[in-house]
């Protein structure tokens, strides 16, 4: 009775179980699926929350600019040449204009002044006597060999004229020693008579082969002197040429920078005279560094781009691989006594080839074509008021700008966005992102940066306030900065 009432029970518990195990697997179900949604609610308040305590920082539009960037940099001035004048012939010193001394200032001399040896713009006179006495000489030996030739041109006719006439004895002589001949055949003449007519016609053809010869003599004697008469024409040259160069003209107007003859002194072949430096126009050397250089490269890549043919761009913008400067339009500017004196210029060449090994900077050159100054500033507006403007000489240390206006895509930039190493922040999706950018001009209140050398493009929200941590990715909210 025991036993049945033991294995009744033992019955019942397994059937408990088997009817509780699916209940309870799914109240363990239920209640995880509540943790589960309890625990996903919670991660939203928690955003929320991150998001409202995210720093508050000031923001600012970045905007497209086309108004191009102007490169300023510093230069001295060069003279654009200096021309040393030596003698080219030998001779005692007539007469120097006003002594040729440093500070001097000498004009071209003009084409009828050189031809005429005029005196207006007489720089030096060597004694001429010499090379006068030699172009007389010279002269008359030129006449002489015309006389000459003017006398075998007459020898000649004469002689053409007895060769005829050799010519006409010569047919006479052996007519006549054919007659003889044919008498001789039918015995009427002597052999002494045809020996006798024989010796004739041979004296003939050998008086004609004279003449004939004389005659071919006289060409040859005549082409001599025409031979002779070209040398002494070519002597005669040279000495008119040294008798030319006994005056002593500038080739250029300019300054005397350097004296070394006196009057009175004697100079040889080859000594040194004057040094004069031409005023007419003036070079400015500067540097620019490789970021500046780049933009001009840049600069005529565009201009380039802008529908010029090769050939336009040849002839205003040269850009030859980077071995020429594009020839661009330059300022240069000089400041006296509150006044600011401006000229205009253009890029020229580079000055040599590479980079100066103690700046790291290119040198270069720019040409101004009139040294007299183009405008006046007083107070940065123009007048023309000012009188005694000086021209721009050598060793002004002047100011040059570069205006690259219209073909630089810009971007304009605070200047309290720019973080040190030329670093930015951006906010994107209400997060920040760095971008390392690329000044071009830090002159304004506004920075302009390259586009295209990083990420930025129009639009684009920049941190203008200073931020004390800061790291990629960190959730900030845009407003005005606490």
């Amino acid at each position: 009775m025991s036993d049945l009432k033991t294995q009744k029970s033992s019955s019942f518990s397994k059937k408990l179980k088997h009817f509780l195990l699916p209940i309870f697997i799914i109240a363990i179900g239920c209640g995880s699926l509540v943790v589960l949604m309890a625990m996903k609610k919670e991660p939203e308040k928690s955003e929320k929350r991150l998001a409202d305590l995210a720093p508050l920082v000031s923001t600012e539009t970045i905007a497209l600019s086309d108004s191009g960037v102007t490169i300023t940099v510093d230069g001295i001035v060069v003279p654009s040449r200096e021309v040393k004048l030596a003698a080219e012939v030998s001779g005692r010193v007539l007469f120097t204009r006003d002594g040729c001394k440093v500070g001097n200032l000498v004009r071209k001399a003009t084409t009828q002044e050189l031809t005429s040896a005029g005196t207006e713009n007489l720089l030096i006179q060597i004694d001429p006597e010499n090379y006068e006495l030699e172009v007389k000489r010279l002269t008359q030996e030129h006449a002489q060999a015309q006389d000459v030739i003017d006398e075998l041109e007459v020898e000649i006719d004469n002689s053409k004229a007895m060769v005829d006439l050799a010519h006409e004895e010569v047919q006479l002589q052996k007519l006549h020693l054919n007659r003889i001949e044919k008498l001789r055949a039918r015995n009427v003449v002597s052999d002494t008579d045809f020996e006798e007519a024989k010796r004739s016609e041979l004296a003939a053809r050998n008086a004609l082969q004279k003449l004939t010869s004389e005659s071919d003599l006289l060409k040859s004697r005549r082409q001599r002197m025409m031979h002779a008469r070209e040398l002494v024409g070519v002597q005669l040259s040279r000495a008119k040429l040294d008798l030319s160069r006994t005056r002593i003209y500038s080739p250029i107007n300019g300054v005397i920078v350097e004296d070394s003859v006196e009057k009175d002194g004697y100079v040889k072949v080859g000594d040194p005279l004057v040094t004069i430096e031409d005023t007419s126009a003036v070079e400015v050397r500067t540097n620019l560094r490789m970021e500046e250089l780049y933009q001009l490269w840049q600069h005529a890549a565009q201009t380039a781009k802008k529908g010029q043919t090769l050939s336009e761009l040849a002839q205003t913008n040269r850009h030859d691989l980077g071995y020429q400067l594009p020839q661009l339009p330059v300022k240069v500017s000089y400041e006296l006594g509150g006044r600011k004196f401006v000229w205009n210029g253009k890029l020229s060449r580079y000055d040599g080839i590479g980079l100066d090994e103690k700046t790291r900077t290119v040198p270069c050159r720019i040409v101004v074509a009139d040294p007299r100054a183009a405008e006046i500033l007083v107070n940065g507006k123009p007048t023309d008021q000012v009188v005694g403007a000086p021209p721009l000489t050598r060793g002004m240390y002047v100011s040059i700008e570069i205006p690259l206006i219209g073909n630089i895509s810009l971007l304009t930039i605070p200047e309290t966005a720019i973080r040190p190493g030329n670093l930015i922040w951006v906010v994107k999706e209400g997060a920040l992102h760095s971008e390392k950018v690329r000044v071009v001009d830090t002159s304004g209140d506004l920075l302009l940066v390259e586009l295209g050398a990083s990420g930025l493009k129009p639009g684009d929200h920049v941190v203008t306030s200073p931020l004390s941590t800061v790291n990629e990715g960190m959730l900030v909210r845009e407003g005005a900065a606490e």
